[in-house]
């Protein structure tokens, strides 16, 4: 039998386990994890043939030429598709494929620790395609702007997502123009007819707000409405590469996200800006970065990352003492996130309670194939399972993302969908899983309730004894 370690290990920082792969993390639990916070990590396979940032781009500005084109024909008494019907159908097949590679990956990767850091700074550093100008971005965005750095510093991550078109798009920075700017004194004399790409009209201060609150210090931290006006000048002038600019950058793109990052000085605001206290002075792209980079280092954003990772990670409301552990090392480290997840490993805290933290629906459906090796889920099938749970991947409905607290989750319905799915799984896995009792025994150790126990050894048949594995308290949580 594995240790109550083992079990912990692959359930709460991993997505779960076979039998055999318990076996091998019971050897050194914490040395399992602590493998897998390398500097690099190979790109799992199911993401490999996957679209680059660039791909997504031109595949966004494709769709955005053919609803501008509609748009124009609706002025000779045409009537155009509306604006959901016409991105769902030019690019929900792409955003379908890339949902299933994500599952794919998380759930054949040798290092699911590693992949669930992944799923967690994505959700804090939120692009999401709710917003149908996004939708075809956030999962290149995710793979240069968040997979790189999920071991690195923070800085780095940070300036990577700022600068990414997925977020200067999704928060409106492509359309944010400097009041005093030449841009803004000598405007395009030529409009464009496409509604949903008009030209940029003045100070937009949405993805500096979202720095400040979400991304950085946090909304407790001490800032005014005047530092985040001050901060969304900084960034003016912070851009994608527009289609116009692509034959002009075409020999420098290599398809990653920061070769479309472009900065147009025509639309930054000229002029010091004082930030949180700090004054900048007058510059380019290097006043931003300045700005970031001292973000990065605030001792609120230490607080606000660590009370994140340890909600996450351990208890939907952490302990005062492992927070306060992790924002020391987050500061000492200048931000180093491989330091500070070590940290979170060695504590002592996610290795007392065994399953404080209910799993999200996706995490729930990852951990069920990872674990009983099924069921096989196609794209559809996928799709329509994560849809009915209430979470699609990279469409959180704000910039907030999904919630890591279970309160959100525990909704009647949100719980009865799930028993629905593990029903129709459990008569899926019946026959590939004889004695369903024992196996859990094997999954979940000493960590097995004799409630539980009982409860499988006394269903009628195997499909429902595994219908109620799956919705076992320890399986339904971490």
């Amino acid at each position: 039998m594995v240790s109550r370690e083992a079990v912990i290990a692959a359930q709460r920082f991993g997505f779960g386990a076979t039998p055999d792969q318990l076996v091998a993390i019971d050897a050194n639990p914490r040395g399992w994890l602590h493998g897998q916070l390398g500097a690099t990590s190979p790109l799992p396979d199911a993401l490999a043939d996957q679209p680059s940032t660039l791909d997504d781009q031109l595949a966004f500005f494709r769709w955005l030429g053919t609803y501008g084109r509609e748009a124009r024909k609706a002025k000779d008494g045409m009537t155009p598709q509306p604006v959901e019907k016409s991105y769902v159908k030019a690019l929900y097949p792409r955003y379908r494929t890339a949902v299933k590679a994500r599952f794919d990956a998380a759930v054949a990767t040798p290092a699911p620790f590693r992949e669930r850091l992944v799923h967690f700074w994505s959700n804090h550093f939120v692009v999401s395609g709710a917003k149908p100008v996004a939708i075809a971005l956030p999962p290149s965005y995710e793979r240069d702007a968040i997979r790189p750095y999920v071991t690195g510093r923070f800085q780095d991550m940070l300036l990577a997502v700022a600068k990414h078109p997925a977020m200067l798009t999704y928060l409106d920075n492509a359309r944010s123009i400097g009041p005093n700017s030449e841009r803004a004194k000598h405007p395009p004399r030529r409009r464009n007819a496409n509604p949903l790409f008009t030209a940029p009209r003045g100070l937009n201060e949405n993805l500096a707000r979202e720095i400040l609150e979400l991304h950085t210090v946090g909304a407790d931290a001490p800032y005014t409405q005047a530092d985040v006006t001050s901060f969304a000048k900084v960034l003016t002038g912070w851009q994608p590469i527009s289609p116009r600019q692509f034959a002009r950058f075409a020999a420098r793109l290599t398809g990653i996200g920061s070769d479309l990052f472009y900065f147009d000085d025509e639309a930054h605001e000229p002029g010091t800006r004082t930030v949180m206290g700090k004054s900048y002075a007058a510059g380019g792209v290097e006043q931003g970065e300045a700005v970031l980079r001292d973000l990065a280092r605030d001792p609120n954003t230490a607080q606000h990352i660590a009370t994140k990772l340890a909600r996450h990670f351990v208890a939907d409301e952490p302990s005062r003492t492992l927070v306060e552990r992790l924002a020391a090392v987050f500061t000492s480290t200048d931000g180093d996130l491989g330091a500070v997840t070590r940290a979170l490993v060695d504590a002592p805290e996610p290795w007392q309670d065994v399953r404080p933290k209910l799993k999200q629906p996706e995490e729930f459906l990852i951990s069920a194939v990872r674990s009983f090796g099924g069921p096989p889920l196609n794209a559809t099938q996928l799709m329509v399972s994560l849809n009915e749970m209430g979470q699609r991947p990279w469409m959180s409905p704000g910039p907030d993302g999904w919630s890591d607290q279970e309160d959100f989750w525990l909704s009647p319905d949100g719980v009865w969908k799930r028993l629905e799915w593990a029903d129709v799984a459990g008569h899926a896995l019946a026959g590939r899983i004889a004695e369903p009792t024992e196996y859990m025994s094997t999954l979940f150790g000493p960590t097995l309730s004799d409630t539980t126990r009982t409860t499988l050894a006394r269903a009628e048949s195997p499909a429902q004894s595994l219908a109620l594995a799956l919705t076992a308290p320890e399986f339904m949580r971490r």
